[in-house]
C-alpha cells in the first residue's frame, strides 16, 4: 500500500538533485499536497480490491457477490412462542413482555392444544429470551393471567457478514442441484428457524434422507419447527411423492439431536483476593458461551470430500475457557463428566448429539 510518504519519495526522486528537497523546501511544500491526494485514491483502490473478492468483501458489498452462488443474506426472523391465558383471546389481540426498556411486544396468532401461538413484532433473538408474564395491550374481556412460555420457532438474528461468506463459499464449491447434499442443507437452511442441519443420505437403504436440524439458537429444535421443516421438505403424507422441496422418490426424515448434558469439575488456583463464591458464576457463564460457540460447529461437514460430522469436547479448550475468567491464574485439572478424558459426541445417522451444559463444580487448589 503506497502513503503519503512513500508516494511523496518517488515525487522527489525525479526532481534533481541540485534543487533544494530539504522538508521546508518550496518544491517539497508543492509536492506534498498532491501525494495525500494520491494516497486517498490508493487507499480508494484498495477498498475496490477488497469489495471485489468474496474473502474480504463486507455488508452490500457481499451482499452483492452473493448472487454468484445463488444465495442471498437470511434476514431476521420473528420468534414464535407459546402463550398460556386463563380466558380466550382473539387473534391478533397483542401484549407486552414486562421487563421495562427491554419490552418487546408479542401479537396472537394462533391456538393449539396448550395455549396460543404468540409471534414477536421485533425480528431477531431478541423474540427468545423473556420468559414470564405479559401485559396486555388490547382490552381482553375476563383475562386475569397472561404468560409467554416455550420458543415453538425460535428467532433468529440477520446473517452476519461471516456466516454469509462460509455459506457463499460452500454453495461455490458443492453446487446445490437435484437433491443432493448441498440442495438439502441450503434448502433447510432458509427455512425460518432453522439454525444448522446435519445430512445423512441413504441411511435406511436408497433414497432414504435424514437431516437433522437445531433451531436458529443452537439447541434441539422443537416439535413445531421439526414439523415446518419436514411438511416443506417432504410432507410425511403421501412421503416421497416429491410434494416438498425433495426430488420424487426421495423419502426424506427431519430430526433433531439429542441432548448431552456436560458436568464440568476444575481445580483452579485463584488470583489473591477472590474466593470460589465469587468465581463460580463467572465460570459458569465462560463455559456457557464456550458450549453455545461449539454447538455452531455441530452442522459443519468433516471435509467438503466426504459425508460425516464430529463434534468434541476437548479438556484443553474447557481448560484454556476457564482460564480467562477473571480470578483464575491456574487450572490444573479438568474433568468431564468425571473422566479425564475428551468428550466425543456421536454424530451418525441414527444418533445425533449436542452439548449442554448441566453445571461448573469449582474446587480450590490447596
Amino acid at each position: 500500500m503506497k502513503t503519503h510518504a512513500t508516494i511523496l519519495g518517488e515525487m522527489l526522486q525525479m526532481v534533481p538533485n541540485c534543487y533544494d528537497k530539504r522538508d521546508t523546501s518550496p518544491i517539497v511544500t508543492a509536492l506534498s499536497p498532491a501525494a495525500w491526494a494520491l494516497e486517498g485514491f490508493y487507499l480508494t483502490l484498495e477498498q475496490v480490491r477488497q469489495s471485489a473478492f468474496v474473502q474480504t468483501a463486507v455488508g452490500e458489498d457481499l451482499d452483492l457477490l452473493s448472487i454468484l452462488g445463488g444465495i442471498t443474506r437470511y434476514p431476521a426472523s420473528k420468534a414464535v412462542r407459546l402463550g398460556l391465558f386463563d380466558a380466550p383471546v382473539p387473534l391478533g389481540t397483542r401484549f407486552s413482555t414486562a421487563n421495562g426498556t427491554e419490552a418487546i411486544n408479542f401479537v396472537v396468532t394462533g391456538q393449539r392444544q396448550e395455549g396460543y401461538e404468540l409471534t414477536a413484532e421485533t425480528a431477531g433473538t431478541v423474540g427468545n429470551q423473556y420468559t414470564g408474564v405479559l401485559l396486555p395491550i388490547d382490552v381482553v374481556s375476563g383475562l386475569r393471567s397472561a404468560q409467554v412460555t416455550d420458543i415453538l420457532i425460535p428467532g433468529d438474528d440477520t446473517e452476519t457478514d461471516e456466516q454469509l461468506r462460509e455459506r457463499l463459499i460452500l454453495a461455490l464449491n458443492q453446487k446445490p442441484f437435484g437433491g443432493n447434499i448441498a440442495d438439502y442443507r441450503a434448502n433447510i437452511s432458509a427455512i425460518d428457524g432453522v439454525g444448522g442441519v446435519q445430512v445423512y443420505p441413504t441411511w435406511q437403504g436408497g433414497g432414504t434422507v435424514k437431516c437433522s436440524i437445531v433451531g436458529s439458537d443452537f439447541l434441539p429444535a422443537s416439535p413445531e419447527l421439526i414439523e415446518t421443516v419436514q411438511t416443506a421438505i417432504d410432507p410425511t403424507v403421501n412421503q416421497g411423492q416429491g410434494l416438498g422441496l425433495a426430488p420424487i422418490g426421495a423419502q426424506v426424515t427431519i430430526a433433531t439431536p439429542q441432548t448431552v448434558e456436560v458436568t464440568i469439575c476444575a481445580t483452579v488456583t485463584l488470583a489473591a483476593g477472590y474466593t470460589i463464591g465469587q468465581i463460580q458464576p463467572l465460570a459458569t457463564e465462560k463455559m456457557e458461551g464456550f458450549l453455545s460457540d461449539l454447538r455452531q460447529n455441530w452442522a459443519k461437514p468433516v471435509s467438503q470430500s466426504a459425508v460425516g460430522y464430529a463434534l468434541s469436547l476437548y479438556r484443553a479448550q474447557v481448560i484454556a475457557a476457564l482460564m480467562t475468567t477473571t480470578g483464575v491464574v491456574n487450572v490444573p485439572n479438568v474433568t468431564i463428566n468425571g473422566a479425564q478424558e475428551d468428550l466425543h459426541l456421536e454424530q451418525s445417522g441414527s444418533v445425533q448429539q449436542l452439548p449442554v451444559l448441566r453445571e461448573v463444580q469449582l474446587v480450590e487448589s490447596s
